[in-house]
């Protein structure tokens, strides 16, 4: 518990040592002693608990890359951060033209007809962005809301590039099932048995749903699924959720998608089952 609030701690310090700078209310002399007297100390406790935990996870899992991943699963903080890159990055791969499709994958889009409120928050945004800035009297106010604007039209922007440049995958053998940067599942095609056209109406957003004796996994959307793939055993699968909890597992024995093409998918998987 300690561990997690120096962190906190060393942001809340920061932030505030900021606003007071700011406001007039210290003078820089008086903020720059505050910021080696109590945001250093507090920073180089926080570091060094990480470099600790990364070490454990290192001796643990042997790569950097695994260890990294574990360290980022492991804290609220870090899982936030690591959620706010992959949304960067994909805007960056949107304005790049780069789609997360790896050589020799196929992908299976699932953006069309899923964009409109995403749209509509960043005309929003930017609406409210512009009237802020003309709004405000007070120059350092006006700022701190200028950058909160872009800030949050940035991350819009960001979520709704995810769900174009990462669309699902079939790749090594498996159905690579994202929302977004987030991967929900991955379903061995050899334990598929069935691909079929299915519309529902419900649900309307990502869920695991019980029926029966079933776990069902369900990445739907505004109108619901369109496409259903049973499963001969059960995989676990994980709904994305606030960016600082960890997500949550199940184990699901079909999974029912929204594509943008329900005949195009179903004829990829079709194709791709006898192969695997």
């Amino acid at each position: 518990m300690t561990g997690r609030l120096i962190p906190a701690a060393t942001v809340v310090v920061v932030v505030i040592d900021g606003i007071l700078l700011a406001t007039g209310t210290i003078t820089p002399a008086v903020a720059l002693a505050l910021f080696l007297a109590v945001e250093v100390p507090l920073g180089a406790v926080a570091v060094t608990g990480y470099v600790r935990r990364y070490r454990d996870h290192r001796r643990s899992f042997g790569s950097r890359r695994e260890a990294l991943r574990a360290l980022a699963a492991d804290d609220p903080y870090l899982r936030m951060m690591a959620a706010e890159a992959r949304t960067f990055a994909s805007l960056g791969r949107w304005i790049a033209r780069r789609p997360d499709v790896p050589a020799g994958a196929v992908a299976i889009g699932y953006s069309r007809g899923t964009l409109g409120i995403p749209i509509a928050l960043s005309i929003a945004a930017g609406i409210e962005l512009v009237a802020v800035h003309l709004l405000i009297p007070w120059p350092t106010v006006r700022l701190i809301l200028d950058l909160l604007g872009v800030y949050a039209l940035l991350m819009i922007l960001g979520l709704l590039a995810g769900r174009i440049v990462r669309p699902h995958l079939i790749v090594g053998g498996e159905l690579v099932l994202r929302s977004g940067p987030h991967v929900c599942a991955r379903v061995p095609l050899s334990g598929v048995t069935e691909v079929r056209r299915d519309r529902r109406l419900s649900p309307t957003s990502a869920a695991v749903d019980t029926d029966g004796d079933r776990d069902i996994l369900a990445l739907p959307g505004p109108d619901g699924t369109s496409l259903t793939v049973v499963l001969a055993r059960p995989v676990e699968a994980a709904m994305p959720g606030m960016p600082w909890a960890a997500p949550e597992t199940r184990q699901v024995s079909e999974v029912r998608l929204h594509v943008d093409d329900d005949d195009v998918a179903a004829q990829l998987l079709r194709e791709a089952v006898p192969a695997a």
